[in-house]
């Protein structure tokens, strides 16, 4: 027998390797003195070492190693199959996965980019300048602050793969950029105004900056309500930004306040523009 430095110099590692093996069973001396305490080591032995390290390399787990120590080489081999399928399988799988990574990120940095290259033209942005009084410093800091919400949305886990796996097209996705100029436009009176209590009315303004110190200042804290346009014909351009920047508005000029905001439009009945604010939260008592 020889002694722990010996064997490791036999086996080419520490002898903190052999001692470690020793701890967790691996591989134990064939004697140790109880007098001094020295390990020792047949030289046959180095067989074992040999199979931890490779069995290790491989991949396998400590107690899988442990078994194998007791098992025929006819059966080490047959573990190596199995390990190797396995790991072929996980392979597949990765391979699998990255390449759906790729179709999805591809299809998501698509749409993004077009959200971006599309954005200001859906955005209206010399009639929303008009409609709110705003310079184009102030135009941007609405724009930016959309894209960047929207964008937010659209790469949030769920959202995301979903998007990803319906497989628009890019002639699909514009149509999708398109259907914003409308989005909160409700044409042949599917919002029905009636049901809802009116807090609050403004009638014949021309741009909405005229009573928009008057919307921001109307709300109080814990408000659920409905901004509701009736608006001429062509304002009807602006059925996605004009809501958009009424509610940013708001919320902007309102910080401290918990509020539950939404907006309606549809074409006035009278040719002039309306503003009804209407409570969420309570039924209608009368409206005409």
């Amino acid at each position: 027998m020889i002694k722990i430095k010996e064997f490791a110099n036999l086996c080419q590692c520490s002898t903190q390797t052999l001692r470690y093996y020793d701890r967790i069973k691996l591989l134990s001396p064939a004697y140790v003195d109880d007098e001094n305490g020295y390990r020792y080591y047949e030289r046959n032995q180095l067989y074992d070492y040999i199979k931890i390290k490779n069995l290790q390399l491989a991949d396998f787990s400590i107690a899988e190693i442990k078994n194998l120590l007791k098992s025929s080489d006819e059966e080490i081999y047959q573990a190596f199959d199995e390990k190797i399928n396995s790991l072929k399988d996980r392979l597949a799988k990765t391979l699998k996965i990255k390449e759906t990574y790729r179709i999805e990120n591809n299809m998501i940095k698509k749409f993004l980019q077009l959200i971006k290259e599309n954005f200001k033209e859906v955005f209206r942005p010399e009639l929303v300048k008009q409609e709110y009084n705003l310079n184009d410093a102030q135009l941007n800091t609405y724009v930016e602050e959309w894209e960047e919400m929207f964008t937010n949305a659209l790469v949030n886990e769920d959202m995301a793969k979903n998007f990803a796996e319906s497989g628009l097209t890019e002639e699909q996705m514009v149509q999708v950029m398109e259907k914003f100029k409308t989005s909160n436009f409700k044409p042949d009176n599917k919002f029905d105004a009636s049901d809802y209590t009116v807090l609050q009315e403004f009638h014949g303004w021309k741009y909405l900056h005229e009573i928009m110190d008057d919307l921001c200042a109307l709300v109080k804290n814990g408000d659920d309500i409905i901004y509701y346009l009736e608006v001429n014909p062509d304002k009807l351009e602006l059925t996605f930004t004009l809501p958009t920047v009424l509610l940013q508005t708001v919320l902007r000029q309102n910080p401290e306040k918990s509020l539950k905001l939404e907006c309606q439009i549809q074409t006035s009945p009278d040719h002039s523009n309306h503003v009804y604010i209407l409570d969420n939260q309570n039924p209608a008592q009368n409206y005409a």
